[in-house]
């Protein structure tokens, strides 16, 4: 993660709605569009190929070959209408969504959101990386027919990295100093440093440049000259109402089983679950409680959630002045407080505990949550050993005349949070530790408290990782990269020390600065994995966070909907990935 990545400004469910600039369409106008669109969920085909022949006799003659399951359109449900489109900028999962399927990059990230190659069918580097030189496919075309070219690719990527760098895409694609097409075949970028995120940042849509040229694409709005070459085209839209794709055959993984994917637009929560029950929608993300009401009332339905992308952590100010410098302290606070039990209560079941800072359930996702989190002797036994004891008339420990007391800053205006920081007091009392919860505005003081001069001895916080947009925490360009946070070059440096530097708690460990920089220069996947997990296990180990949960988001999808793969794998937030294998059964 650059340091742009990352926000401390994570909504809560109740402000995260305003954020996404929901547009409001009325129950009966969402209701009456799903009635006229119920007719698009049947499948054009049965789902038992045609001509499929029954066990032949043994023959040497080779086998009928089956026929794939063809037809079907696919309702999904969009919670605010996407008037302006651009392409690389995302603000809201639809839009995501509907960039995936109109748009591909030189890379795509699959069902892990480990990048893999799309539009480039592979590359290799120079021995100090910074120089990448990737191979098109010759079968990629444009939704118009022309062929995706080298050119194309240069355009692209040259036009983003003039635009002002105001998201973490645009900072992230400054690293290029170069872009070359040596042949219609072939993009060289050259990079000021060996950078591995630098391929997740190239799932960034490739756009046309013969539909595009001599446009600004700080001005675009893309529903403009709408040509990708992704698995599915524009059709119509209908602004306020839906957006309707229709497969794209001349596809170069193949053409989508699905006839047409249509974005219906229903902000209301409630319209869009019960058109999900009367299968009037197929697919549909819902608020938690939306959500969790059809898991427990509809099993028909199969349902799922993906972890946000963001989390909520207790930070421990680790400077030599403060409390939890010790790690001691910070092991027995982490040994007293039961997390299953206080995220289940703190957020009403939607919170995942998590080990680390990677995307649960993603290729990075290597150190586990713990499963056993209370020990209260041996918290009381560390605490002991650091010189924290109790008195005889006491009920908090002493050292040297001082109090074990300790004040964590909290958001007021997130009720969850609020109710995390007092169960965290209420466990600390156990062992003898004062944990004095403070409440308080954010803009004014928790803020504060992420800059210098850093007074805090606890904060509950949280991140949202917004690559595309720092208000929306999307997937598009998922990189696990944490150096920003924990590496020691990220603490700030004192007065002349302007950076907009993460490692506010003050982290440093060269063990963790070793893998952490490795892991950002390890172009192979697999020693990227090794370097990420010896990264984690170091901040596990040496607590600068204890890693509270993420966000659980539900899914809920037609039982009629399945893939070539199987069944629709809702646990990830890339569910879509291989959608042109997607298909809807005749099953009502």
């Amino acid at each position: 993660m650059s340091n742009s990545h990352l926000s401390p400004v994570h909504s809560t469910p109740a402000l995260r709605l305003p954020l996404r600039r929901l547009f409001g369409v009325s129950t009966f106008v969402a209701i009456a569009l799903l009635g006229v669109l119920v007719a698009c969920g049947a499948p054009e085909q049965p789902a038992t190929p045609a001509g499929v022949s029954p066990m032949p006799a043994p023959t040497t003659a080779p086998p009928t070959a089956t026929a794939l399951p063809r037809g079907g359109n696919l309702t999904i449900r969009l919670a605010a209408d996407i008037a302006e489109l651009r392409p690389w900028h995302p603000r809201t999962r639809g839009e995501e969504q509907l960039i995936a399927l109109l748009y591909s990059g030189l890379t795509r990230l699959d069902g892990t959101l480990a990048p893999q190659p799309d539009l480039a069918e592979g590359w290799t580097a120079s021995a100090d990386g910074r120089t990448i030189t990737l191979t098109l496919r010759h079968d990629a075309v444009w939704h118009d027919g022309q062929p995706v070219t080298a050119d194309d690719v240069v355009f692209t990527l040259n036009e983003l990295r003039a635009l002002e760098p105001t998201t973490a895409l645009l900072a992230g694609l400054q690293r290029m100093t170069e872009v070359t097409a040596p042949a219609t075949d072939t993009v060289v970028v050259r990079l000021d440093e060996r950078y591995a995120p630098i391929f997740s940042l190239l799932t960034a849509p490739v756009l046309p440049r013969h539909a595009l040229s001599g446009r600004s694409l700080a001005d675009l709005n893309a529903w403009e000259a709408p040509v990708g070459s992704g698995p599915f085209r524009l059709e119509r839209r209908e602004p306020g109402t839906a957006i309707t794709l229709a497969a794209n055959q001349s596809f170069y993984r193949g053409a989508p089983l699905l006839d047409r994917v249509v974005f219906v637009v229903a902000p209301d929560a409630q319209v869009a679950a019960s058109a999900l029950q009367n299968g009037q929608l197929l697919l549909a993300e819902l608020p938690w409680n939306e959500g969790r009401a059809l898991t427990e009332t509809t099993p028909m339905l199969q349902t799922g959630a993906y972890a946000e992308n963001g989390y909520y952590f207790l930070a421990f100010n680790l400077r030599p002045n403060r409390i939890f410098s010790d790690l001691r302290l910070r092991e027995a606070l982490a040994l007293t407080i039961d997390l299953p039990r206080m995220i289940q209560e703190a957020t009403n079941g939607q919170g995942m505990i998590i080990g680390n800072s990677a995307a649960p359930g993603s290729w990075a996702d290597l150190t586990s949550p713990p499963t056993t989190t209370v020990d209260l002797d041996r918290a009381r036994a560390l605490l002991d050993e650091a010189g924290w004891r109790l008195p005889s008339d006491g009920m908090v420990r002493q050292k040297d005349g001082v109090t074990l007391t300790a004040q964590l800053f909290v958001r007021a205006d997130d009720p969850r949070r609020v109710r995390a920081a007092e169960l965290i007091a209420g466990a600390a009392e156990q062992i003898g530790m004062d944990i004095v919860v403070q409440p308080a505005d954010f803009a004014t003081v928790i803020r504060s408290k992420y800059a210098p001069p850093y007074d805090f001895d606890l904060l509950l916080g949280s991140w949202i990782n917004g690559v595309a947009d720092p208000t929306f925490g999307d997937y598009a360009y998922y990189d696990p990269d944490d150096f920003a946070l924990f590496h020691s070059s990220q603490i700030n440096q004192g007065v002349a020390d302007t950076r907009p530097v993460l490692n506010f708690v003050g982290f440093s460990d060269p063990v963790y600065d070793d893998q952490a920089g490795a892991a950002r220069q390890l172009y192979d996947l697999t020693e990227r994995a090794q370097a990420i997990r010896r990264a984690q296990e170091r901040v596990a180990l040496l607590r600068p966070y204890l890693f509270l949960w993420a966000d659980r988001l539900p899914v809920a999808c037609s039982a009629r909907l399945t893939t070539l793969d199987g069944p629709v794998n809702l646990a990830t937030p890339n569910y879509l990935w291989n959608i042109e294998r997607w298909y809807v059964t005749g099953e009502g």
